[in-house]
């Protein structure tokens, strides 16, 4: 059972973390080309919002004579800007006085790269202000945007770079990729979660099977062991046995192999019913008169075990049942063998049989020793017996069973209750199909 139970484990496992790898490929897929596309749009408004504010700042470049500090100084406070201005490739005194040493050479780096990439040159004869604007990241990896302009007024070229740096976008994406990242480990963490409670949840009836499998195993093992030892013994014990015990011994064979029949019969029964390979006979039949015949089969036996069997059939006429005739016929034999062995001297068995609602309803009625009420929960199992006072040698514990097998292939129920007056009521309900 260990073994089973590690197995299992196992299993459960393994497929916890196969679903939780598929599933965790799919989640890091779907959020990897959401964080793309947020990233892509956040990158897009940043980068149009900093072009229209540069269109706002060269229409006021273009429009003034006289460009003051104050009003470079508003722009780039308001705006977080650094503005260096050149008159024919001259830096005015303002890009000297506000930039620093450090900001001119990052300046200097970006106007040779614009001049480079964008054939910018220091002088143009043309009236209209042209702009380039882009995004360029420096030798010591800082990231700005950057738009460079020229103004030309006569022989007059006014160049003026503005920078602005990115780095708060870039502490936002990289904080924006963090969260992605812990919320992905935390979803691959509860699908684990989720993925090792739900196998554990599907596997379950699979253990069930199979810890019924083994039990059914053991339990086979053991009552087919009594009946081989006995065989064994008597086999031994008649090559030593005279002539007047060899009859006795040889009686004692042919009862313990007609058992062993009986019980392997039994299961190759269940085993064709749990693989549904077993065939049914489907028809429309007459259940007052297969509860009749039956009657009628199992009245001697009742006789020579000294017990009263009786039978009440409807008065009025019923329909017909669609289904097995003989498959029925075995669950009424099955039961009425039952209520024989269990019953006590002079015992009753009463056969019913009741239409109402749609439903038949036999009943196998018996006064005898009765059934407990936890057994009740368990005479369907296999190798189920209660105790010695209810367990006979030719009974192995897979009647009922059987029985319930076929009822149930039927889509009908079977019940057990107790008899008013004392002993055990068996009832078959089965549906009426046209």
């Amino acid at each position: 059972m260990n073994k089973h139970v590690t197995m299992f484990r196992k299993l459960n496992l393994r497929l916890a973390l196969l679903f939780t790898t598929i599933a965790g490929l799919i989640l890091l897929t779907m959020s990897l080309l959401y964080l793309y596309l947020s990233e892509k749009e956040l990158k897009n408004t940043s980068y149009l919002s900093f072009c229209g504010e540069i269109n706002t700042i060269i229409a006021g470049l273009d429009g003034q004579n006289v460009i003051t500090h104050e009003w470079l100084s508003k722009v780039e406070q308001n705006n977080k800007y650094s503005i260096a201005l050149y008159d024919n490739g001259t830096p005015l005194s303002y890009t000297q006085v506000a930039r620093t040493k450090d900001q001119l050479s990052i300046i200097d780096e970006i106007l040779a790269y614009s001049k480079e990439s964008y054939s910018i040159y220091p002088k143009t004869t043309d009236s209209t202000p042209i702009h380039y604007e882009f995004a360029y990241t420096t030798a010591d990896k800082s990231p700005y945007y950057v738009s460079f302009i020229q103004i030309s007024h006569s022989s007059n070229v006014l160049s003026t770079i503005i920078l602005y740096p990115t780095d708060n976008l870039h502490k936002k994406l990289q904080h924006q990729r963090v969260y992605f990242i812990i919320l992905n480990v935390v979803g691959i963490l509860l699908l684990f979660l989720a993925s090792l409670f739900f196998t554990h949840k599907l596997l379950q009836p699979i253990k069930q099977s199979q810890d019924k499998q083994t039990t059914f195993i053991a339990a086979a093992s053991h009552e087919l062991r009594t009946p081989l030892a006995v065989i064994l013994s008597s086999m031994s014990a008649l090559r030593t046995s005279d002539s007047s015990m060899q009859s006795q011994f040889l009686n004692t064979i042919e009862s313990e192999s007609k058992r062993m029949s009986n019980l392997v019969n039994d299961m190759l029964t269940l085993a064709r019913a749990d693989s549904q390979t077993w065939s049914f006979t489907m028809r429309q039949e007459e259940l007052d008169t297969l509860l009749l015949e039956t009657y009628e089969a199992f009245e001697p036996l009742t006789i020579e075990h000294n017990l009263a069997l009786s039978i009440t059939l409807p008065n009025d006429s019923i329909p017909t049942c669609y289904c097995d005739k003989e498959r029925i016929a075995q669950v009424l034999a099955i039961l009425i063998n039952n209520a024989i062995s269990y019953s006590n001297p002079d015992g009753k068995i009463h056969l019913t049989l009741n239409y109402t609602n749609s439903t038949f309803i036999f009943s196998v009625i018996d006064n005898g020793i009765g059934i407990s009420q936890e057994a009740k929960s368990h005479i369907f199992d296999r190798f189920y017996r209660e105790d010695s006072s209810r367990s006979k040698k030719e009974h192995f514990g897979l009647g009922l069973c059987i029985a319930k097998e076929i009822i149930d292939a039927h889509n009908g129920n079977i019940q057990v209750c107790d008899t008013p007056s004392g002993g055990t009521t068996f009832q078959i309900i089965l549906p009426y199909a046209k």
